[in-house]
C-alpha cells in the first residue's frame, strides 16, 4: 500500500462515510471543516484535525475535497498558501463535486504546472452507499494520477470508471444527473396525471414498476407515497438545479441543444424564485401536482 498523507476537505453527507471508509481501509487521515460538531465526530472514528484547508494541505501528497461548489473548490485550490502552494511536489488533489468541466481544465492545468495533479472524482449514490463503500465513481485526469490512488478509491467506492482527460468524470457525473431528474420528473408528472385520473400515486409507482421505468427512482419515491410526503424539506432541489445549469453550460460549449433539459431547468428555476429554496429533490412531485393543478 503506498504511503499516502491523506487530507480530506468537507465533512457532509458524503464526505463523513468516506472518511470513515478511508480510516477503515488503514489510511491515516486529517480533516477540516466549518463545523465542529462533524470534525469532533470524524476525530473520534480516528482522524487527525488541521485548522483549516490551508494547514490541511502542508505534508500531504493526496488531498480530497468534498465542497458545496466550484467557487470554494478553486479557492480552495488556487488561492495564496492553498493546495497549489502547501501540498508535496508530485501530490494529487482529488476532487468529489460537481465542477464545471472547463474549470477542471484550468485547475488540472495549474496543477500540472505546479507539478501536481488534480482529478474530478465526481461520485453517484447517497449515505447509505457510502457507508457500504458500494458508490459509483467517475474520475477524469491523468491516468498514472488514476492508478496510483485506485487502491484509495476501492474503499468506498466498488463501480469505478475512468473515463480520460481532465473534465471527464464531470461529464458523465452530468450525464447522470441529467437522466436522473428527466426520470424523477417524468415520474412525478405520471403520478399527477393518475392522481387527477382516479389512480393513487401508490398504484401508478407499482404498476411502473413492473414495466420499463428506472427502478432505483421508484425505490425512493414508494415508501414516500405510502405516506404521501414527497417534500422532505431538505434543500436538495437547489443541488440538482445548480447541476442542471452545469449540464446546459457544458452543453452550449459543445454547440448541442438539450430541450427536455432546459425546460427542466426552467422548472426548477422557477421553483427556486417562487419561495420553494427548502424544497427536496423528490418535492419535485409535488410541483408536478401544483402545475398540474393550477392548468385546470
Amino acid at each position: 500500500m503506498e504511503n499516502f498523507r491523506i487530507g480530506f476537505i468537507g465533512l457532509g453527507a458524503m464526505g463523513q462515510p468516506i472518511v470513515g471508509r478511508l480510516l477503515q481501509g488503514g489510511y491515516a487521515v486529517q480533516v477540516t471543516d466549518l463545523s465542529a460538531e462533524l470534525v469532533a465526530s470524524a476525530k473520534a472514528a480516528g482522524a487527525t484535525v488541521a485548522a483549516d484547508s490551508k494547514a490541511l494541505g502542508v505534508g500531504k501528497n493526496l488531498v480530497f475535497m468534498s465542497v458545496s461548489n466550484a467557487t470554494i473548490t478553486e479557492q480552495i485550490v488556487s488561492e495564496p498558501g492553498g493546495l497549489l502552494d502547501s501540498m508535496d511536489e508530485g501530490g494529487i488533489i482529488i476532487d468529489l463535486g460537481t465542477t464545471p468541466r472547463n474549470k477542471c481544465r484550468e485547475l488540472a492545468g495549474a496543477a500540472v504546472a505546479r507539478g501536481k495533479q488534480f482529478l474530478d472524482v465526481p461520485l453517484s449514490g447517497s449515505t447509505p452507499w457510502a457507508l457500504e463503500g458500494a458508490l459509483a465513481v467517475m474520475v477524469g485526469g491523468d491516468e498514472d494520477a488514476f492508478k496510483r490512488i485506485l487502491p484509495v478509491l476501492e474503499t468506498f467506492g466498488d463501480k469505478i470508471h475512468y473515463l480520460g482527460e481532465s473534465g471527464s468524470g464531470q461529464l458523465l457525473k452530468l450525464c447522470h444527473q441529467l437522466a436522473f431528474m428527466a426520470t424523477l420528473t417524468g415520474l412525478s408528472e405520471a403520478i399527477a396525471f393518475g392522481e387527477r385520473n382516479g389512480q393513487s400515486a401508490e398504484t401508478v409507482l407499482n404498476v411502473l414498476g413492473d414495466c420499463v421505468s428506472p427502478r432505483h427512482v421508484i425505490d425512493f419515491l414508494l415508501p414516500m407515497a405510502e405516506g404521501s410526503r414527497f417534500d422532505q424539506g431538505d434543500g436538495s432541489l437547489k443541488i440538482f438545479h445548480k447541476d442542471l445549469a452545469a449540464v446546459l453550460d457544458s452543453a452550449e460549449d459543445t454547440g448541442i441543444t438539450l430541450a427536455l433539459t432546459e425546460r427542466i431547468y426552467d422548472y426548477f428555476d422557477q421553483a427556486m424564485t417562487g419561495g420553494r429554496e427548502s424544497t427536496s429533490s423528490f418535492g419535485v412531485v409535488q410541483l408536478a401536482r401544483d402545475e398540474f393543478y393550477k392548468n385546470r
